[in-house]
């Protein structure tokens, strides 16, 4: 499978040069200019080493298309599972603040009503 191009354009989406590619990767800069190319097959192990580089899956480098504003969040726990979430963000950012916000003034609005709470009930906060 040829990859070159997935992997030229997630290198340009999150600007990185060739050299700085090649340098994290440990990866001779001519293979890697080969591979990009498509002048050179991707061994696993390579493929493995891109997505740590990139923050992504190897899945996600074979299948990388315009993300067309969707969101792509690779994550690896400390139990050695990962997966990849997806979000498309079909909200405006702005809205999105204004929501925040709002939650935000409505939990700030609750604070002294719960220490009140406490307090007529002679609940005592250990904090």
């Amino acid at each position: 499978m040829k990859i070159g191009k997935n992997l030229k354009d997630i290198r340009s989406s999150k600007g990185l040069s060739i050299e700085a590619i090649a340098k994290i990767s440990g990866i001779n800069i001519d293979v890697y200019k080969a591979i990009e190319g498509d002048e050179a097959e991707v061994t696993l192990s390579q493929l493995q080493i891109f997505a740590n580089v990139f923050s992504c899956s190897p899945i996600y480098i074979l299948q990388f298309k315009e993300s067309g504003g969707s969101i792509y969040n690779h994550f690896e726990n400390s139990e050695g599972n990962n997966g990849i979430n997806v979000n498309v963000q079909g909200i405006d950012q702005k809205e999105i603040r204004n929501a925040f916000k709002e939650l935000y003034q409505d939990e700030l609005k609750r604070i002294p009503k719960l220490e009140k709470l406490l307090r007529d009930n002679n609940i005592e906060l250990d904090f």
